[in-house]
């Protein structure tokens, strides 16, 4: 059952679909449904320019299109970098493919450089949303505060966490954290239908996430996810381009690379025709080209079929994630009773054919706006503005603990369901030993090294005692929105110790503050 929201209703909800390549924002429409708000739809990508006073100024969305007068200026996949440390190796991989350095932060964090200045991933990503309830406002008639804001189903403890002080930099309070492949089912209202388990393929301009879901009676039930957080739409552009690349250099002896803004229209020609073989055979790239004392008029048609050849490696990458999803709730990819695709990059007839024949029926692509009219659908649930729905997601690592020389032992594991609450005993292992250093992990591996570090907490205050005899209960409670919140407490009295981070990622809670207010500043 559906309230139709009156003119007098406040505290709205925004549902927004934070992409890697665009981003979208919804609200409840007056007929009870999500629609997209106009205008509302923009890309995510950031430019550093000149400001009025000659410092630099950051502007966001199609501004930042029109600004960027450099591809040193252009930011775009800083959502890739959320979350995640400079010494991470497969953001390494990633480093060398955007037309921006990546510099560390204090704290091994990973942040852009752009005209002299060192910028956080959540701070640029603060500048879309900030563009995006703008446009939501302005629609609307009035304030809005609060969002359902969507992100990839593989993303990590730290880069839900990333979200949130992006969020909170650009004054909004997240309401919930919705994992992309549970908003397109809600989005395309899947749940109205039969009772069915559908497997939800979300490929984007960054990243590919596989849900399978079970759809029963109102309730949408995330059983497994899988996927690779370094595959996308982004990636066919740089294969298209490494072709190109390389033919240049042979037929015309010109490095473009040596010139970043020839690389960069060289690029977007590349993904221009990317998109054109989405419906056409064939596609027209255009470039002015100029290193090395040389210059191009670069014109260049690539057929579909060349397309496909060059990226068939590519897509064969799509099958592991959609085999180990199914296989991780005791299915063969056949047992599924639909296919649901979601992002940009599934509107390649390639991918379509690929997805459809892993799991052996046709894939059916949803709406480009779908994500976010699914986070909008589901903030009139919180809202109390809709009724008979409940959606049920999964934690997409394993959480476990690393004490000392012992060995990694898991506590909560992968594809369990949110919200969820387990306990693990710990005890002092040296006489009058006042504090214990635990090491919290994302992960599967028992080899440590291969599982991501989220904090070394360290618990302290401890009574002196013999060893073994000051038991620690640790409470790992993963919320709704997959993010991690750890306690402690002593078995032996009613005592809590101190439990604190010693090292971590992410912003400061100062830091965040004074980004927030900075921004509401301008």
């Amino acid at each position: 059952m559906t309230r139709h929201p009156s003119s007098g209703d406040t505290g709205r909800i925004l549902g927004i679909d934070l992409g890697t390549d665009r981003s979208a924002v919804a609200v409840i429409g007056p007929e009870g449904e999500p629609v997209l708000v106009p205008g509302g739809s923009m890309p995510s990508l950031a430019a550093v320019v000149d400001g009025p006073g000659g410092e630099p100024d950051i502007l966001a969305g199609a501004a930042a299109v029109r600004a960027a007068a450099g591809p040193g200026d252009r930011l775009r996949g800083f959502k890739q970098l959320m979350g995640r440390r400079l010494d991470d190796p497969e953001l390494q991989r990633l480093a060398g493919t955007l037309p921006y350095p990546i510099v560390a932060a204090p704290n091994g964090d990973a942040w852009v450089q752009a005209r002299g200045l060192a910028l956080s991933p959540p701070e640029l990503t603060a500048r879309v949303l900030r563009e995006l309830r703008a446009a939501a406002e302005a629609h609307l008639g009035e304030q809005v505060t609060e969002a359902v804001i969507t992100v990839p189903a593989r993303f990590d403890n730290e880069q839900r966490r990333a979200t949130r002080d992006a969020a909170e930099i650009a004054g909004l309070e997240v309401r919930r954290l919705l994992n992309e492949p549970t908003a397109a089912v809600l989005g395309s209202g899947a749940h109205r239908g039969p009772d069915r388990r559908l497997a939800v393929c979300d490929l984007g301009a960054g990243s590919f996430d596989v849900s399978i879901v079970n759809v029963e009676q109102g309730v949408i039930e995330v059983i497994s996810t899988s996927g690779d957080q370094f595959l996308g739409g982004d990636d066919v552009d740089r294969v298209i381009l490494d072709n190109l690349l390389d033919e240049i250099r042979e037929q015309h002896r010109l490095d473009v690379t040596a010139d970043p803004r020839s690389l960069q229209r060289l690029l977007d020609g590349c993904r221009m025709a990317k998109h054109q073989l989405t419906q056409s055979s064939r596609a027209d790239v255009f470039a002015l080209l100029a290193a090395n004392g040389g210059r191009l008029d670069y014109r260049r048609t690539v057929r579909r079929d060349e397309l496909e050849h060059w990226t068939e490696s590519l897509l064969d990458l799509l099958e592991p994630p959609c085999l180990e999803s199914a296989a991780r709730c005791g299915l063969r990819p056949g047992e599924v009773d639909a296919v649901l695709l979601v992002g940009g990059a599934t509107r390649m007839p390639a991918v379509q054919r690929k997805l459809s024949g892993i799991f052996g029926r046709p894939a059916a692509a949803a709406r480009d706006e779908v994500v976010a009219l699914g986070a909008a659908a589901l903030g009139a649930v919180l809202e109390g503005a809709s009724e008979g729905l409940a959606v049920l997601d999964v934690t997409s690592r394993a959480i476990g603990l690393h004490m000392g020389d012992g060995k990694y032992q898991q506590v909560i594991p992968r594809n369990t369901t949110v919200p969820t609450r387990e306990h693990k005993i710990v005890a002092t292992t040296k006489a009058s030993q006042r504090e214990l250093e635990l090491d919290v992990y994302e992960g599967e591996s028992p080899v440590i090294g291969d599982n991501r570090l989220l904090g070394r907490f360290v618990c302290s205050g401890l009574p002196e005692a013999p060893a073994g005899q000051v038991m620690i209960a640790l409470d790992f409670t993963v919320d709704v929105d997959g993010t991690l919140l750890l306690s402690a407490s002593d078995m032996g009295s009613d005592t809590r110790p101190e439990l604190h981070l010693r090292a971590s990622a992410g912003l400061t809670r100062a830091h965040v503050s004074r980004l927030r207010a900075s921004l509401a500043a301008r």
